[in-house]
Parts: C-alpha cells; sequence; structure tokens
C-alpha cells in the first residue's frame, strides 16, 4: 500500500425495484467511510468510495464488480442486496480472488471463501420468531413471497418451523419481482382467514401489498424477515400499524452507540429512518477497516486471515465474527410497528447468536412430521387451489385401473381418485391426511415431498407369505415447464410383474407432465387475464374492445360510463363497428363527442382486426388541473416516467417529510419552483404560506428589505407602521429563494444569521421578530466553484442550506418523457383556449424528441404554444410549425419515420406489406382531405400543416391527380 489512499468498492442498486431499500445501504457505507477518515483513516491512509449502480440488475452486478476489481483496483467491495445478485457476482471473485463484504440478510446454505456475510442467517431471525408467533399471534399462517431465491428458500425453513411448533399453512404464493397487483392474493387470504400473513415480499411489491392490506381492511397482521424501517416510512400516508418483524437491530434500540448513529445519519442525511440492513452496511465497512488496519497489504488472503477474532461495538451492540462460518454472531429482536412508523421492541435474545448458515442440516427430520388438516373449510381452500390440476389429472387418468391420491407442497392429501381400488391396509387414507408422516412418510409419496426432482420415486411393500409380487407405492412429482413443482401425485400398483409395472409408470409420469404443462398454460392465461383486468382498472379513461360488432372486453370504468351514458356509448360503438371494412390496420384516430353538459375525447386504435376505444372525460376548464395554477401541485402531477425523474421524485416525497433545509440544484427551466411548491404541499406546513423570491430579479439595495422588511423611516415614502418582509409574511410555512448563487455576498451573512437565530430585525429596526421558516434554496450554478474559484459564496452558508440536496435532471437525460409533456402542453392549450385537441404528427414527434433542449422544459412548453398558435385549425402539429434551429440542429433531419419504424419491427416481419400498408394509409389521408376540400390545394396544405410544394411532392409520390381522383 504505496499511496495514501485505499479504494472501497461500494455496489448498491441506486435505480431500479429494488433501489427503495438500497439507497440507505448505500448511505451508510458512505457515512461509515467518513467517520473511519475522520477518526484517521487506515494506518493513516484515507479511504475513497469507489460507487457504482447494479440497477437492480445481476447481470450489471456482474459487469460493475469486475469493473471495480480491474480498473478500479480497489481492496474490496461492499455491496450488492439480493441472492441474485450475489451469486451471479461469485464467479467474478473467484476469477479475481476478490472479497465481497456482503451486509444483506439472506437465505444460508452457503459459504464461499471470497464473500464475507455480514447479514443476519434464518437461524438468527427465525428459529425465536416462529415459536413466538405462534405463542403470542396466533398458529395459522399464509405465506408469500417474492420468486426469486431468499423467499422459496427461507419459506422451507418457514414451513419446517411452523410445523414442528404446532402450526398450520393454510397456502402460500409467489410473485415475480415488481409485481404489485394483489387483489386476487387478498380475496384468497380473506377466505382462507389464517391468524398471520408471513411476508418475504422485496421490494416495490413489498409496498403494494402493505398498502392494498390496509386498503382492503384486512385484520390479519403481516409478519415478515423483510420489511423494515426503510419500507414502513416508504408507506406513507398507510401506516402498518401493528405488523411485525424479526432483525438484529431497529432504530428505536436505546443505547448511546445507537443515538449517536442515529444523529450522525440524520445529520448526513436529513432522516432518521434507519433499518437493520442500513446498520449491517455500516458494520460491514467498520469490519473491512479493522481488517485492513491489522495488514500491510490489500491482498485478498491478507484481509481474510486478518478478520479472524475481530469483535465490532455497533449500534445494535457487540457482535463478532466467526472466522469458521463467515458470518456474524448477531443479536435478535422482534418488533411491532408503532403509531410513530418505528419498531416497539416486543422481545430481545439478549446476547448475540450463534451463526448456522446450513440450518436445514440442524434441523431433524422430525420437523416434518405434520399434523394432519381436519378443518373442513381450509381443506377446501386448498382443493379450490388445485381444482383446475386436479380436473384434468382425474379426466386423463380416469382409464388406469390403478388408484391415486394427489398431495399438494404441503404433503396434505387434497383428493383420492380411484378410492375403490385402494388396497385394504390403506383405507384409512382419506383427504387431510398428511405424506410426511407415518408409513406414508417411508413411502414413495414422502421421498418424493422431501427431493425436489423431477423424476418419480418409489418404495415396494411384498405381501405376507409372496416373495414376487406386493405393492409399489409411487410418488410423482407435478411439474411443468414453468419448472415450478404443483404437489405430488400417488399412484399404488399391485405388481403384476416388473415389465408391466414399468410400463405403466412411464405411462402415468408422461400423463401427468403433460397436465402439469397444461395447468401452466392455464396459469399463464388467468395471469394475464387478471394483469389485463388490474391494469386496465388502473385506466382513467373507459376502454371498449369490439370485434365483428361484438364488445369483447372493457374495464371496470367503462361499466361505469356505460351505465351512466348508454345512448352515447352505443352510438359510438355503432358508429365505428359499421366502419369495420374500411379500417386500415394500425390506425389511429380521436374523435370528440358531446352529451348533455358533458364532453369527451374517444380514442380509437384498430389493430388485429379489433377496435380499441377510449373515452376520456374532458374536464371542465373552471376545475381543470393545469400546472400553471401551482397552489395546490404536488409530486403526484409532476409528468414524466423517467427512472432518474421518478428517483428525483422520490427524494422529493422524503425531502417532505423532514423539517430540513433543502437545495435544488439543477439548469435552467427543469422545473425547480414547482419542485419546491411540490415538498412544501406534502409537508406539515402545506396550511401556511408558501412564499418565492428571485434573488437574481432584484437589485441588490432592493434584496435586504424585501427578505426581512423595514421600519419607519428606514426609506424615503416608507409608509408609517413599516412593512413585513418575506420571512415574516412565511411564518410557519416554507420561503423558497430561487437562484440563491447570485445573492449578494454581504447580504449572504444577515441570511445566515437569520437561520441560525430563528429571527429578524427589519432595515431601520432593532427589535428581533421571530420566526419560523423552512428554507428551499435553488440554483443552477455550482456552487462549489462560487466558493473556490470565485469567492461569491459562503461556505458555512452552504452547509447550512445544503441539508437535502436534490438535483432535478435536465431534458435531454429523460428525453422518453419529451413527448408526454408536449401532449400535456397541447391538451392544456386546447382546453384554455376551447379549441379542438392537437397531436403531434410522427415527424415533428421525432425530431422534437431528437432536439437536445438546453432550455429544458422552460424551452419545451415555449415551443409548444408557438407550433400551437401556427397550426391555426390544422389538427396536427407539422415539422413546418416547429422553430428553423430545431429542425436544422436535430440530428433527425432527413430521416424518413416510416424507415425508422421498419427498423423497429421485430425479425420476421413482413416489411413489405407493412410498408404497402404505410402508403395506403398516408394516401387515404391525402385523398380524404382533398375531397374535404373540393381538391383546393391550398386548403388541403393548410389542413394537413404543409407548404403547397410539399403537397404537390406528395401527390405525385402516391399518383394523386389533383382534379380527378380514381377511387
Amino acid at each position: 500500500m504505496d499511496n495514501l489512499e485505499l479504494k472501497v468498492g461500494i455496489l448498491f442498486s441506486l435505480t431500479g425495484t429494488t433501489s427503495i431499500t438500497e439507497q440507505g445501504l448505500h448511505q451508510a457505507s458512505l457515512l461509515a467511510i467518513r467517520h473511519i477518515n475522520e477518526s484517521g483513516g487506515i494506518n493513516g491512509k484515507k479511504l475513497v468510495p469507489i460507487v457504482e449502480d447494479v440497477a437492480s440488475d445481476p447481470y450489471l452486478a456482474a459487469r460493475k464488480a469486475e469493473k471495480l476489481i480491474t480498473s478500479d483496483k480497489v481492496a474490496a467491495i461492499v455491496g450488492l442486496y439480493t441472492s441474485g445478485c450475489r451469486k451471479i457476482v461469485i464467479p467474478v471473485l473467484e476469477k479475481h480472488n476478490a472479497l465481497l463484504f456482503y451486509p444483506t440478510f439472506y437465505e444460508g446454505s452457503e459459504q464461499h471463501p471470497n464473500v464475507i456475510y455480514c447479514g443476519s442467517l434464518p437461524n438468527q431471525q427465525l428459529l425465536d420468531f416462529i415459536p413466538w408467533l405462534i405463542q403470542n399471534v396466533g398458529k395459522s399462517f399464509y405465506l408469500l413471497g417474492s420468486d426469486y431465491i431468499y423467499p422459496l428458500e427461507t419459506n422451507r425453513h418457514i414451513r419446517q418451523l411452523i410445523q414442528t411448533n404446532g402450526g398450520t399453512i393454510y397456502g402460500a404464493k409467489y410473485v415475480a419481482l415488481g409485481h404489485q397487483n394483489f387483489a386476487k392474493t387478498i380475496n384468497e387470504i380473506r377466505g382462507m382467514n389464517p391468524d398471520i400473513i408471513f411476508s418475504t415480499l422485496v421490494g416495490d411489491s413489498a409496498l403494494s401489498f402493505y398498502q392494498q392490506h390496509e386498503q382492503h381492511g384486512l385484520h390479519q397482521p403481516i409478519a415478515s424477515t423483510v420489511s423494515a424501517e426503510t419500507e414502513i416510512a416508504a408507506l406513507h400516508p398507510y401506516k402498518a400499524i401493528g405488523h411485525y418483524s424479526c432483525f438484529p437491530y431497529f432504530s428505536s434500540i436505546d443505547s448511546d452507540s445507537n443515538n449517536k448513529f442515529i444523529t450522525e445519519y440524520r445529520r448526513t442525511y436529513g432522516t432518521d429512518v434507519i433499518s437493520s440492513m442500513i446498520e449491517s452496511a455500516y458494520n460491514s465497512v467498520l469490519l473491512l477497516a479493522e481488517a485492513l488496519k491489522r495488514t500491510d497489504t490489500i491482498s485478498t488472503d491478507s484481509i481474510r486471515g486478518a478478520l479472524s477474532g475481530l469483535s465490532l461495538e455497533t449500534p445494535q451492540g457487540k457482535v463478532m465474527y466467526d472466522v469458521a462460518t463467515q458470518h456474524f454472531w448477531l443479536n435478535s429482536r422482534i418488533g411491532k410497528v408503532n403509531e410513530t412508523g418505528q419498531f416497539t421492541i416486543v422481545w430481545e435474545s439478549g446476547k448475540p447468536i450463534e451463526p448456522i448458515p446450513f440450518l436445514e442440516h440442524n434441523l431433524s427430520d422430525s420437523t416434518l412430521d405434520f399434523n394432519p388438516i381436519d378443518d373442513t373449510f381450509h381443506l377446501k381452500s386448498k382443493i379450490m387451489q388445485h381444482d383446475s390440476l386436479l380436473t384434468m389429472l382425474k379426466k386423463s387418468l380416469s382409464a388406469l385401473p390403478v388408484p391415486f391420491g394427489y398431495f399438494d407442497e404441503d404433503g396434505v392429501m387434497l383428493e383420492i381418485f380411484n378410492s375403490s381400488l385402494i388396497h385394504t391396509q390403506l383405507h384409512e387414507l382419506k383427504p387431510g391426511a398428511n405424506g410426511y408422516r407415518g408409513s406414508l412418510g417411508k413411502s414413495g409419496i414422502g421421498l418424493a415431498l422431501r427431493k425436489y426432482s423431477t423424476s418419480y420415486e418409489e418404495t415396494r411393500e411384498l405381501r405376507t407369505g409372496d416373495t414376487q409380487y406386493g405393492t409399489t407405492t409411487v410418488g410423482f412429482p407435478i411439474i411443468g415447464n414453468s419448472g415450478v413443482r404443483k404437489g405430488v401425485l400417488a399412484v399404488w400398483i399391485t405388481d403384476t410383474g416388473p415389465e408391466s409395472t414399468e410400463l405403466l409408470l412411464k405411462s402415468i409420469a408422461s400423463i401427468v407432465h403433460v397436465c402439469a404443462n397444461m395447468a401452466d398454460i392455464e396459469e399463464e392465461q388467468r395471469t394475464i387475464s387478471d394483469v389485463l383486468h388490474g391494469v386496465s382498472a388502473q385506466l382513467t379513461k373507459s376502454l371498449f374492445v369490439i370485434k365483428e360488432g361484438r364488445v369483447l372486453f372493457q374495464n371496470q370504468t367503462a361499466d361505469t360510463l356505460f351505465k351512466r351514458k348508454r345512448d352515447l356509448v352505443n352510438s359510438v360503438l355503432l358508429e365505428i363497428s359499421s366502419e369495420q371494412e374500411e379500417s386500415i390496420e394500425n390506425f389511429v384516430r380521436t374523435l370528440r363527442r358531446e352529451d348533455s353538459d358533458e364532453s369527451y375525447e374517444v380514442k380509437v386504435i384498430y389493430k388485429n382486426s379489433m377496435h380499441f376505444i377510449y373515452f376520456k372525460l374532458l374536464p371542465r376548464q373552471m376545475h381543470r388541473f393545469s400546472l400553471k395554477e401551482r397552489r395546490n401541485l404536488t409530486t403526484n402531477d409532476l409528468i414524466g416516467s423517467n427512472e432518474l425523474f421518478l428517483q428525483t421524485i422520490g427524494y422529493a416525497r422524503s425531502a417532505a417529510k423532514t423539517k430540513a433545509n433543502v437545495l435544488l440544484l439543477g439548469e435552467s427551466g427543469t422545473g425547480k419552483e414547482m419542485f419546491a411548491r411540490a415538498i412544501h404541499n406534502e409537508s406539515k406546513r402545506k396550511e401556511k404560506p408558501f412564499i418565492a423570491i428571485n434573488c437574481a430579479s432584484i437589485s441588490k439595495e432592493l434584496i435586504n428589505s424585501e427578505l426581512f422588511g423595514y421600519e419607519d423611516g428606514a426609506f424615503t415614502g416608507a409608509k408609517k407602521g413599516g412593512n413585513a418582509g418575506k420571512f415574516e409574511i412565511a411564518n410557519g410555512g416554507t420561503l423558497f429563494l430561487d437562484e440563491i448563487g447570485d445573492m449578494p455576498i454581504d447580504l449572504q451573512s444577515t441570511l445566515l444569521r437569520v437561520l441560525q437565530e430563528k429571527e429578524v430585525v427589519r432595515v431601520g429596526g432593532y427589535k428581533p421578530i421571530p420566526v419560523d421558516v423552512r428554507i428551499i434554496a435553488a440554483t443552477n450554478k455550482n456552487l462549489f466553484q462560487e466558493i473556490a474559484y470565485n469567492g461569491s459564496f459562503r461556505s458555512d452558508l452552504y452547509y447550512r442550506l445544503n441539508v437535502f440536496t436534490i438535483e432535478l435532471i435536465p431534458l435531454r437525460k429523460r428525453t422518453e418523457d419529451i413527448i408526454k409533456l408536449s401532449s400535456y402542453y397541447l391538451e392544456e392549450l386546447s382546453a384554455d383556449l376551447g379549441q379542438p385537441r392537437k397531436e403531434l404528427s410522427t415527424e415533428a414527434a421525432e425530431l422534437i424528441r431528437k432536439y437536445n433542449w438546453p432550455g429544458n422544459i422552460r424551452e419545451l412548453n415555449n415551443v409548444i404554444e408557438r407550433a400551437f398558435y401556427l397550426a391555426e385549425d390544422s389538427p396536427f402539429i407539422m415539422v413546418d410549425h416547429l422553430p428553423q434551429f430545431i429542425i436544422h440542429n436535430s440530428n433527425a433531419l432527413g430521416v424518413n419515420t416510416r424507415d425508422l419504424l421498419i427498423e423497429s419491427l421485430p425479425d420476421g416481419a413482413n416489411i413489405e406489406a407493412f410498408k404497402q400498408k404505410s402508403d395506403e394509409h398516408e394516401r387515404q389521408v391525402y385523398i380524404q382531405t382533398l375531397m374535404n376540400h373540393k381538391w383546393n390545394i391550398s386548403k388541403t396544405a393548410k389542413q394537413l400543416g404543409i407548404s403547397r410544394t410539399t403537397l404537390y411532392r406528395k401527390l405525385k409520390e402516391h399518383n394523386i391527380q389533383a382534379r380527378k381522383v380514381k377511387l
């Protein structure tokens, strides 16, 4: 270690579905590095973090890890959250013999020499948590998890612990990462009525389920080993009161070390929302630092050796590194969410718990000796879940003269087919029996349940006094193409000879596989249907899908509209369906229909021989929200879907929950004042004034009095009684200081004193006036440069303002939002002026999307407004309506839009057919417009928003004669 710096890789998801959790881990790692450096560093050397964003993508995580190791030459990596990312990165660590300090709880069953496991293991979370829940909350469980490694493996332990402690599992469900529609699952839970919902959902899925749990009024508490303070805080305005979690650490721990940690974290990041994984990330860096202090090199072998015998005093208490298992001895605590959003600790271990990475080796097989289900209602609930597959199996196997039994994943027998053929020794079998216990547990059924293999398991019991024939009991795993096992099919065969038995088993195995595949297909179709209904239910527009005059689908909003406006809907549907023969594939058009005092925009899309018809109620202008009317603006009104932009909105929402001063950074025109107003309107100060002042637009002589007010006689003509300044007017609310970087340097010291003392003195006065004002400041300048090079900004004021910094995204970095914003501005202009709505032509949209927008959304707004007025009566904004600087400077100039569309077609698409349809569509547009204007070239060109020369060229291209058209 020759130089004065040691690089450490920090590898988390700062964007993507799991970023809501990983942001805090990233921040804690940086805080630990800062504390280490402030304490003298590593033997006089400074730790330097090299931060990379893995964007919730395991394969990106592997590439970023390799970059940190090979290019940045880091001593080690601290990071990752999901097991999927960890497992993908391990081969990279092996390849370069590098170390990963992994701060997250995980499923166990792993001990890799290149991973230092700093999070908790299942035994440290579950061995006490499950028995405590059964003793104190309830005995019946519904398991709900995300469909990836940690939930699947953790639920194996949970199943065993629930059953061995006298509990019962009523059902289980796994959903894809990012899944957010839980209506069907909630109905299933409501029907089964378990005592506890045990959730191993992660990221956005967890938040959605907690919210919908409260929305639908489920009374069961959620128990989790995943959801901590970070997730609970993100649920706002939902409270999650009464739900349980188990972790080594809760921020509610009352100790000097934890209070100090929370104070430092709050001071640095403006929040005291701290989870166990955040603390674990902090501890991971501390552990790496302690090891580095013990060695003179940064080789992996040296660091690994230096870890031996290390213990740390952490916010959760004392923890010890176990070199034998490469895990920590950690504490265990059970918390219950209270009204403040914190966890009240209801149980704690009192001392660190030994790590057991391979928990399944320590759970005896007796844990699988489940009790049978004798509750008829819950047995019926389980049968309903498997009804489709059961029906297929019974029908497909009905011709075979042997008895069958169906066991679900919990080992519960749900149904017996051909029960009259069962051997007399098995006559006591009935639905509800469990395949893990007794003679069944030792048979091929129990073997199949315990083994997760694709082949069947069989055992043979000889008849008394017979050495040749007997009964063969076989368990067939029911696995389709999805790879997910649905249960086990049992069959009892009275042997007539090995050859016939083998043939019969092969036939049954084939039938089972086909049925499982068909069940997968049905499940996929149901899922697609659920998604369709779920997505369409979120539409504010009413959607009808019609084919050959018949309504194939309508969403819930459409049902409501039809009940209210039956005649209007019927007339539109009849009009559109009657035009079917003349419809052009992929053709889109927009209509406007009036009904009494309401107006509707009707958008019609013809695709795949179906009409997709959207009804949108046009709001009355007096009630219409506009970004120009910002008094009630919130973050929900900000337009955009770019991930970085949405992340910025998330920061704004977090800032609204705090009292901290906010500094908004960003180029001119990025919407800093809109963000400031949204933060104010979502804060506890929303009922108090929001006062904005532009520090660059007021003269140096007047800004002092504008901010702090003035007394009688301070100026010639000053009114009697003086005048209150912006601070007094904003008392109790928010003061937005726009362009703070242009504030005169001498006034900055006065502002700093006001922020420190929370009182102002008017110009010409002497009496201090107390004020309670939150500051949101904004600038397009680099304040660091202003401080360091120009001396035009005070560093102490900067640090006072820079408590919660939010950097706004320029429009050129969120190109996917350009068309959405443009459409909004066009709609706003149409509503304001009472004119028909205009749309961007394909060519104009392409030019706008390609332009760099140095003036950001302010410039875009101005360009769209200018184009709207130039378009006059045309329903489209054409290229000719755009400013010349956009046309000439755009990279899209000269690009044939149709060619761009052709390039985007999937492999195998009929390009010639597409070209013909596109040409015919364009030709029909020109013909129809000419006919509407009786072949008048000038009027037609004006209607289309193009020049006469361009129109003549288009007519020639499409072989259209202006005066006599052959249709």
